[in-house]
């Protein structure tokens, strides 16, 4: 008996020696000879000439080589280089060993050789790929909605949060909960994941649930002057106001290309005072015969940046011409100690565009506005031309990205420290959009955007869903899935919002080019 158990113990040894060794040769391949190819090795994502932030996760990837087995050497100036082999081209980088590495090695160069291993068991060496570490972080985490790519009533959608970190992602609100409502237009004051709101539509009925620092409210926008509830939306640099556009969208469908495609019949904006309960607006902002939409407040809380297109003149039956419709980018003083309003100022005409501007978002410094621009119209993630523009508000110049793409670049944000900012883009078939980091330097260059990696770098062939309104925050948004669904269906405690006493019904109000001037906050 006891022999019989000195045999076992030894053949488990065995294997274990077996296994080590076996795993110590497929660590560190003999590799004596290579060929050297002058070309860099196609992988995916793109993970070449890149700049990617120094607590991103790991840039996991494919290599698109042929070869029975691959070996992978990443390294820089300073700390251990990571070594893998992997027999299915499939590169998995471990997180202990890539955040070593790149801590050691903040603004300065990584590179990497690949090794691919032939049928004739001859190594060929490709050019060595060399990305850049940036010396800024970027915000930890990113809250995105995901839904299908293709036209489904609010069927499937969700809003996520990616710790960037790492691979971690977790459902914020499904509409699996809100007996399928869409939820929509999550928002953050200053980046911050303590302060947030966002949308529902149908189920439990429309609502702003909002959340700030412990507070929590179920808010129904709509008043006398506004029977739509607030949309798109931006947050006062003070935190207690929120501008929103109330829009009267509809999605219609072409016979070829992009079949999608969406315009506003009317929109207006208004302001909601988060301490007051009361929706407010001025003339200059809501006139009929103009159409405004994506509000966006200055830096400093004094103007409110917004876009605005002539509202067109249809007779009865007439088809709405949506292709003639070109949003330009105003601005407007606000005065926030009185409430008061000053004049329209025109920032960027169609003149100089030649175009339709959506999503303005200024940059932390206050120094640039990034715009999307497209042919016409709004809706720019359906639009193929749609690129991402930089405008320098110190000198009134602006200029598209070269990072752009000939498909879809649209929604983006930036991150806290102004050095990142994320966007959804369809670049690689036109009909999925996914989510890219590209890195902003103090002169104002958008460097080549980063995949946002994947554990499996094969993720990205198989899932067939959508990216949509990225945003980037500071830490982990905190209430569940289950506090947000009591949320919205507490009726009991919903709030009506009040409508600002000097603001007169949209029907009671024959003249909207009066003086006009709210109430003090």
């Amino acid at each position: 008996m006891k022999s019989k158990k000195i045999i076992k113990v030894s053949s488990a040894a065995l294997t274990i020696f077996v296994i080590l060794t076996c795993s110590f040769n497929q660590s560190r391949p003999n590799i004596k000879d290579f060929t050297e190819i002058n070309r860099l090795p196609v992988i995916y994502p793109d993970y070449t000439d890149t700049v990617f932030p120094p607590n991103i996760a790991p840039l996991n990837f494919k290599i698109k080589e042929t070869g029975k087995q691959f070996f992978i050497k990443i390294y820089s100036n300073s700390g251990d280089p990571i070594e893998i082999v992997s027999a299915d081209s499939k590169v998995k980088i471990s997180l202990k060993n890539w955040k070593k590495l790149i801590a050691a090695n903040r603004g300065q160069n990584v590179y990497m050789d690949i090794f691919s291993k032939g049928e004739n068991d001859t190594w060929m060496k490709f050019a060595t790929i060399t990305n850049t570490v940036a010396n800024e972080n970027i915000d930890e985490y990113a809250v995105y909605r995901i839904l299908n790519p293709a036209y489904h009533v609010w069927s499937d959608v969700g809003i996520y949060q990616r710790n960037l970190t790492n691979f971690k992602e977790s459902v914020i609100l499904h509409n699996n909960l809100l007996d399928k409502a869409c939820v929509n237009c999550h928002s953050f004051h200053k980046n911050n994941p303590d302060e947030m709101m966002l949308h529902l539509r149908g189920g439990p009925g429309t609502a702003l649930l909002l959340v700030q620092n412990g507070f929590k409210a179920n808010i129904n926008t709509t008043t006398d002057f506004n029977s739509s509830p607030g949309a798109y939306r931006d947050w006062h640099p003070d935190g207690d106001i929120i501008a929103f556009s109330v829009n009267k969208v509809h999605q219609f469908f072409h016979a070829r290309g992009e079949n999608r495609d969406v315009y506003d019949q009317a929109s207006d904006i208004i302001l909601y005072n988060i301490r007051s309960n009361m929706v407010t607006t001025c003339p200059q902002i809501s006139l009929p015969d103009q159409m405004e939409t994506y509000p966006m407040w200055s830096m400093d809380g004094k103007y409110l940046y917004f876009c605005r297109a002539p509202q067109p003149v249809t007779e009865k039956g007439e088809h709405f011409p949506y292709q003639t419709v070109f949003y330009e980018l105003m601005r407007i003083p606000y005065h926030v100690e009185t409430g008061s309003w000053g004049e329209i100022e025109s920032v960027l005409p169609k003149s100089k565009t030649g175009g339709s501007i959506t999503h303005p978002k200024i940059s932390p410094d206050g120094k640039y506005i990034l715009f999307c621009k497209c042919d016409y119209g709004n809706f720019s993630i359906y639009r193929p031309e749609s690129d991402l523009y930089l405008l320098d508000l110190s000198t009134g110049e602006f200029r598209r990205l070269a990072m752009n793409s000939d498909r879809s670049d649209s929604y983006h944000s930036w991150s806290s420290n102004g050095r990142w900012f994320i966007f959804s883009s369809k670049r690689e078939d036109g009909i999925i959009a996914k989510l890219y980091l590209s890195y902003f330097d103090t002169d104002g260059k958008a460097y080549k955007p980063v995949l946002l990696p994947q554990k499996d770098p094969s993720f990205y062939d198989t899932f067939i869903q959508t990216y949509n309104v990225p945003e980037l925050v500071t830490g982990p948004v905190k209430i569940g899935p289950r506090m947000l669904r009591k949320l919205a269906y507490d009726r009991e405690n919903a709030v009506d919002a009040d409508l600002d006493p000097a603001v007169m019904s949209r029907d009671d109000s024959p003249d909207l080019s009066m003086p006009w001037q709210s109430a003090p906050n």
